[in-house]
């Protein structure tokens, strides 16, 4: 795996000697950190600088997990990075890996602990007959270009064409291995690329200041499908994704209390989900929002639990009933004496506010074996199921 560099020049050699290998167009992806000048006012060059420097090698580790050995990470100007796999790829193939993208960066960085990283992704084919310096520029423009216009039209388009899907991935009780829940998660069924991950959507609703239409619209889909669900499903609980945008809204906790009672849907069988970051622009005012939530029937679970920078007394202070464990801990639970005295604390910690706890990212039975060791009560993983359409829930209930 090749270092990231600080030059134009060496990605686009590595750019024209795929073309000479493989004798093909090469798409590539081009990242770039947002809001740089603010963290390096607030916090200092030397700050950014670090953060910069984790954003390569997380990108790094991203290129060749996901694009295999011999992939490329270069720095262009700026805060930019472009990425390039080890073969020639279509643009249908790496907008699908976008989501694994923001995955990768969004755990909150040195220099940046009030929220995950604001960044932009642009991907681009660069073409065998045309200088590769002249398109990389073209395509690093784009990332200049304001993009609220550009993505609030891909969001509009989304929401009127009915291309929001959702998908339910199940939730088991390890002591009986009954599923008695379901995360609700958002998929785009984009009219060229087919199924997508909410990556892609998710991000260009963030840049276009609709992320709450986008929650709202989720929502209003996913009750509606849960309403007309069969007697099988009855009594599973489904949790609900929102987000600080969601929060920072003061009439979110109304209309969601419309909208769920519109829909006939009993609020006991809901939980809404939130991450930790979502919490901190303003406690006080998440605090009053949960609250009315929590009075409607709903439960509220913290997802990604363990990865965040905010304070325990959040936990005594907010109207909460579930911490969802982050599936970090989960992959290397088996292996990891530490991560399992992590999860240990959080199990105890859970244990001793009344809460219970539900570990992500479940894919074998060693995991599964040491999360009920330590006491863990639920569990979702592709060990059992991945996300699936609510039609093909009633048979993994069977």
């Amino acid at each position: 795996m090749n270092r990231t560099v600080d030059t134009n020049a060496q990605s686009v050699r590595h750019l024209e000697n795929l073309h000479g290998r493989h004798g093909a167009d090469a798409g590539v992806i081009l990242v770039q950190v947002d809001q740089l000048a603010r963290i390096n006012h607030s916090a200092g060059t030397e700050t950014g600088n670090a953060l910069l420097d984790e954003v390569a090698r997380r990108l790094e580790t991203f290129a060749a997990d996901e694009f295999g050995h011999g992939s490329f990470v270069g720095r262009l100007e700026g805060p930019r990075f472009l990425i390039v796999p080890a073969v020639p790829l279509s643009l249908g193939a790496l907008r699908a890996q976008e989501r694994a993208l923001h995955v990768a960066l969004a755990e909150p960085m040195v220099g940046d602990p009030n929220g995950r990283l604001a960044i932009r992704i642009v991907t681009a084919l660069i073409t065998r007959d045309e200088p590769v310096e002249e398109q990389l520029r073209a395509a690093a423009d784009q990332l200049a270009r304001p993009a609220s216009a550009r993505d609030g039209v891909m969001v509009k388009s989304a929401l009127a064409n009915d291309e929001v899907a959702i998908f339910y991935q199940p939730q088991y009780e390890v002591a009986t291995g009954a599923m008695i829940g379901v995360e609700a998660l958002l998929r785009w069924q984009h009219p060229e690329l087919g199924l997508l991950g909410a990556g892609p959507l998710v991000t260009a609703a963030r840049a276009a200041r609709m992320e709450r239409e986008l929650t709202e619209h989720a929502h209003r889909v996913a009750l509606a499908e849960i309403a007309g669900w069969p007697r099988a499903l009855g009594k599973l609980r489904v949790s609900l994704n929102i987000t600080a945008a969601d929060l920072g809204d003061p009439d979110f906790a109304d209309r969601f209390a419309a909208m769920v009672k519109a829909s006939g849907v009993d609020p006991d069988r809901l939980t809404l989900e939130l991450t930790e970051q979502a919490m901190l622009s303003d406690p006080a005012s998440a605090a009053a929002q949960l609250a009315q939530i929590r009075a409607l029937g709903c439960a509220i679970a913290i997802d990604d639990f363990g990865t965040g920078y905010s304070s325990l007394s959040l936990l005594a202070r907010l109207p909460i009933d579930y911490l969802k464990i982050d599936n970090g801990f989960t992959r290397t639970i088996d292996g990891s004496d530490r991560d399992r005295i992590v999860v240990r604390a959080i199990v105890d910690l859970a244990r001793a506010l009344g809460l219970l706890v539900v570990a992500e990212g479940v894919e074998n039975e060693r995991q599964l074996e040491r999360l009920r060791e330590l006491g863990v009560a639920t569990w979702q993983g592709f060990l059992k199921s991945g996300p699936v359409p609510g039609s093909e829930l009633p048979g993994l209930i069977e």
